[in-house]
């Protein structure tokens, strides 16, 4: 692990596992206006960083030079796709009984080793797979997982 990075595990479902469990939600987003254009990518890092902007920013990149009144399209696109997502999340959890989460992977300033399961740098992250054992449980409020980095 290079200097300035940091580790980051999480249970994961590769997209082609959450397109089995959610073709419909996954359909209706990648059938929408602008997805050829935004991508899993942009989606990820807009509800990774709870950042519309980005995606707002690709919209109002694809209108540069018109002369259309781009603020009401921008407007109706976050809110189409935060809900189209929204339904994702919410259908999985419905199908499943875990939770799904988007988190954004920069293959660029990644690591050669990393096996993210990303599609086009969005993971989908699965939060409910682990449960404490009774003797885990009677001890959780003074055990907790951490987490770090070492070098050496």
């Amino acid at each position: 692990m290079g200097m300035g990075t940091f580790a980051i595990n999480s249970y994961v479902i590769e997209y082609d596992e959450l397109k089995k469990i959610c073709p419909e939600e996954i359909a209706t987003i990648e059938n929408e206006k602008f997805f050829g254009d935004v991508g899993w990518r942009v989606i990820a890092q807009w509800f990774s960083w709870d950042d519309p902007d980005q995606f707002s920013e690709c919209i109002y990149d694809l209108y540069i030079n018109s002369e259309e009144e781009v603020d009401d399209i921008v407007e109706e696109y976050t809110h189409v796709y935060d809900k189209h997502v929204t339904n994702l999340f919410k259908a999985f959890e419905a199908k499943t009984g875990l939770t799904l989460s988007i988190d954004y992977y920069d293959e660029d300033n990644g690591d050669r080793y990393d096996e993210p399961g990303d599609e086009e740098g969005c993971i989908f992250c699965v939060g409910g797979m682990v449960q404490l054992t009774p003797a885990g449980e009677k001890y959780k409020d003074i055990i907790t997982e951490r987490r770090w980095t070492q070098y050496g």
